[in-house]
């Protein structure tokens, strides 16, 4: 029998997070939480999830702590592979603004995005592209800065 894929999820909402806890459970994954992007790294560093479910705002301000994060497990060569998922709103609540992993990946080097509130089955559907891969096409993102 195979070990699942293990999956963290960095995100503030707890509602948001539960959601997406019960869709990748029932796609056999084994998920844990980080809810602040220090706490984020810190468990990716211990954990060594197969995958990174990213937030970009965080707290009540809205900060973009998830640029942060993303930028700085991109630049620690034990984790910099993992593959990250970007969870916004953002383009949602700013159609103009328009994260792309192609257009956007040499400030925020993530290789894909989902919107929020996430479709069960195109979050599975995601999560499974981005594993199919094996690594981040970004793991080597401070040798291109």
């Amino acid at each position: 029998m195979s070990e699942k894929k293990k999956v963290l999820i960095i995100e503030d909402d707890p509602d948001i997070v539960e959601a997406m806890k019960l869709a990748l459970e029932s796609g056999d994954y084994a998920v844990t939480r980080a809810q602040y992007p220090d706490e984020g790294y810190s468990m990716a560093k211990s954990k060594m999830p197969d995958i990174i479910l990213l937030d970009v705002m965080f707290g009540p301000s809205g900060t973009t702590g998830g640029f942060d994060c993303a930028q700085r497990i991109r630049r620690d060569k034990s984790i910099s592979a993992i593959p990250i998922l970007m969870i916004t709103a953002v383009n949602e609540k700013f159609p103009g603004f328009g994260f792309s992993p192609s257009a956007d990946g040499e400030y925020l080097p993530v290789d894909g995005f989902i919107e929020k509130p996430a479709q069960p089955a195109e979050l599975l559907r995601k999560v499974g592209e981005l594993l199919s891969l094996g690594r981040s096409r970004w793991a080597d993102w401070t040798q291109k800065q």
